[in-house]
């Protein structure tokens, strides 16, 4: 295997695209066998359903990235950003009370997103996202309603470290970083975040999933640390896992997908607000820093 390290260094951008593409293929014909025997006993099993996501997760999302850096780079973790093995703790802090303080305005932005209305000619399409959509909203719902401590650890694990970590490494220090050699660092940014929001197929959370996708990628490009992104990821998916784990368990809590819309717009608005000037003073921490990365 030592002889595979960094071959395809000196390939295109496109190739290295199809590299990361093939190895995700392989590895979900690999494991596609074993997640239809899992299934097979009780397909509608919470618990296999689980199961099978968690395997699903770590052979497509986050195996494929660590393959691809190890195929095409000679120091894998330094072109994943992955060689600092934390981040300061200031740094950490300010984006995990970021991630929380802008939950008002994502809520604003999938509102918005909401009202949005495809031309009649696509009306085909919009229900079959619509339905899509509502489906994966209801699996969603049964993953997220446990009413134990060792389940809820378990979605922590499947529904916010799992993604964080996987949808980070994929896109943000696979994807991102191969398009910014063909592109520069900000058309790669967005593109990638394009992509992110595309790829989960839900046209009703598109805006939001999008801008939050640009925000991990300038986290990255300004720390060159992908541990800040993973954390910012983290942090807005747990919060969704521990609130409705204490929501399903009768602790009487407003719903936090509504806040920030309706009646309570003004508080989308002012998180808004706060979340711009805390994006453009991050960046200018980083900055300031530049000369110790």
């Amino acid at each position: 295997m030592g002889n595979l390290k960094g071959l395809f260094e000196q390939s295109g951008v496109f190739t290295k695209i199809f590299i990361l593409l093939a190895i995700t293929l392989f590895f979900t014909l690999i494991i596609s066998p074993i997640i239809a025997l899992i299934s097979f006993s009780n397909p509608l099993d919470v618990g296999l359903l689980k199961l099978s996501q968690l395997i699903l997760s770590i052979s497509v999302i986050v195996l494929p990235p660590i393959v691809l850096a190890y195929l095409i780079s000679s120091t894998p973790f330094n072109f994943l950003y992955l060689y600092k093995r934390t981040a300061n703790w200031g740094d950490i802090i300010f984006v995990i009370l970021f991630m929380i303080i802008i939950i008002p305005f994502i809520n604003l932005l999938g509102d918005i997103n909401h009202r949005l209305v495809l031309p009649k000619v696509f009306s085909g399409l919009e229900m079959w996202m619509k339905t899509s959509e509502d489906q994966a909203t209801i699996i969603t719902q049964k993953f997220l309603n446990v009413r134990n401590i060792p389940g809820l650890f378990f979605n922590i694990i499947l529904i916010a470290i799992i993604p964080a970590i996987g949808e980070e490494l994929y896109f943000r220090g696979a994807i991102q970083r191969v398009i910014q050699q063909w592109k520069g660092i900000k058309v790669s940014i967005w593109i990638t975040a394009i992509i992110f929001s595309t790829i989960h197929f839900q046209f009703y959370g598109f805006l939001p999933r999008m801008l939050m996708g640009a925000f991990f990628g300038y986290l990255l490009f300004w720390s060159k640390n992908l541990w800040l992104p993973i954390i910012a990821h983290f942090t807005n998916n747990v919060i969704a896992v521990i609130f409705y784990y204490f929501k399903f368990n009768g602790v009487k809590l407003p719903d936090i997908d509504s806040i920030g819309t309706g009646n309570t717009i003004w508080i989308g608005l002012v998180s808004g607000a706060i979340g711009v000037f805390g994006f453009f003073w991050l960046r200018r921490k980083f900055q300031f820093k530049k000369g110790e990365l």
